[in-house]
Parts: structure tokens; sequence; C-alpha cells
């Protein structure tokens, strides 16, 4: 009796460490998935509410292999310039979406924030791009990527989605003047008003960050991002 005892107990000990494991080390909330990158911000999965691309919007997409291309007038050798002058896209006035961050923006708070739209809007044949600049560090080794856009997931009433889910977006490595196009399927980082994450435009794969940026281990470069929007919001 005692030796069932034993493998029952340690088969359960077995499950719960099992089921409580994470891909990528993340801590529920509420059923949200939260992820620390590689400066200390974080990222959210499994959001209540978001609202996602439909399959004919990622099919359309997924044959556009970089957003850049649909904009003729977006010339690649301006980024010497913004290399050298450094300029940021920061959020100083971030919209409260919800409360699922303990202690993250302050003592006793659980405030969770999203950007605005802040950059330069885009039009290429009917649809809306977000141009921005600013840091893109990395939080996974799962293939997921995140932007700090209201997707609908809220629990303050912020349901306007600015950019959906599973849409494809174009980030580029402004010093290293590489771009890769990439699917967004989290929310991050939390945007923690005079945070340093008010300057982060995106989070992304480990592999993604390195193929890149040439290593993983700098934890942030400078980045340029082209976002499809759903609505333009500065």
């Amino acid at each position: 009796m005692e030796k069932k005892l034993v493998k029952v107990l340690s088969f359960a000990l077995l499950l719960g460490a099992i089921t409580t494991s994470s891909a990528f080390a993340g801590k529920e909330q509420s059923g949200v998935l939260i992820h620390k990158d590689a400066i200390g911000g974080s990222v959210l999965s499994n959001m209540p509410g978001a609202v996602y691309a439909t399959p004919e919007e990622q099919a359309l997409q997924s044959q556009q292999a970089s957003f850049e291309a649909l904009l003729p007038g977006l010339k690649n050798n301006g980024l010497n310039a913004a290399a050298a002058e450094r300029r940021y896209d920061t959020e100083n006035n971030p919209i409260l979406i919800g409360y699922w961050n303990p202690n993250e923006c302050g003592s006793n708070k659980k405030d969770t924030y999203a950007r605005h739209t802040i950059g330069e809007l885009q039009n290429s044949s009917g649809s809306k791009y977000l141009l921005s600049y600013g840091n893109a560090t990395w939080y996974n080794t799962s293939g997921k990527n995140a932007l700090p856009y209201r997707n609908g997931s809220s629990t303050t009433g912020q349901t306007t989605v600015d950019v959906k889910m599973n849409i494809n977006f174009t980030i580029r490595d402004v010093d290293k003047d590489k771009a890769s196009t990439i699917k967004r399927n989290d929310f991050g980082p939390n945007q923690c008003p005079g945070s340093r994450y008010v300057k982060v435009i995106a989070d992304l794969d480990k592999t993604v960050f390195k193929d890149l940026h040439g290593n993983t281990s700098d934890g942030v470069f400078y980045s340029r991002t082209l976002v499809p929007l759903e609505n333009w919001n500065p």
C-alpha cells in the first residue's frame, strides 16, 4: 500500500511539474500569461477578447515578403540619418487597458498599458501602415513576436483594435540595415509610464533577434517597424 501511495504521489508531482511549466517561463494572471523579456519588460499571451486577423487576411499578407516594398517613397538610405539621430517615437501618455501586471508600474498596482500608434502614417492601395522608430528586444524561443498596440483585449473599456493579432509586420535593425517580416502573436512590452519600455516598439523571438542583430547578448537594438493598422490613434 505504501509503495502504491509513493508511486501515486510521485506521478502527481511529475504531472504538476509538467502542467505548470511554460515554453518560455510565463506566469499566469487570470488566464493571461506574462513573460519577461531580455531587459525586464513584460509580454502578455492569451489575452481575453483579443481580435485576430482572419485566415483570409493572413493568407493575403503571407504573399508579401516585406511591407517596405509597398511603399516606394520609403527610402532605406534614410536609415543612416536615423541611426545618427537616434529618433525615438516615445510613448509619453500610454493607454491603460487592463490590470494584469502586478507591481510592475508601481507598488500595489496591476496596470497594463498600450502604446498609441506613434510614428508616421503611411498609405498604400487603400491600406494604412505605421512607420515607427524605437528599440526592439527579445523574450522567447518559441517563435513568438509581440507589439505594444491595442488588440481589443481590455478590462477598462479600451476595446478599440489598433493592430490585430496574427498580422505580419516588417522590422529592421537600423544599424545592421537588415529586415524581416514576421507575425504578431502577443502583446508587449507593457508601456509603464516613464519607464524604459516606452521606447520599445517590438518584442521578438530570440532567433529573429539574432538573425537581425547578430547576437542576443546586447538584449536590445535600435529598430524601425512597419505595421499594418486597423486604427490610426497617435
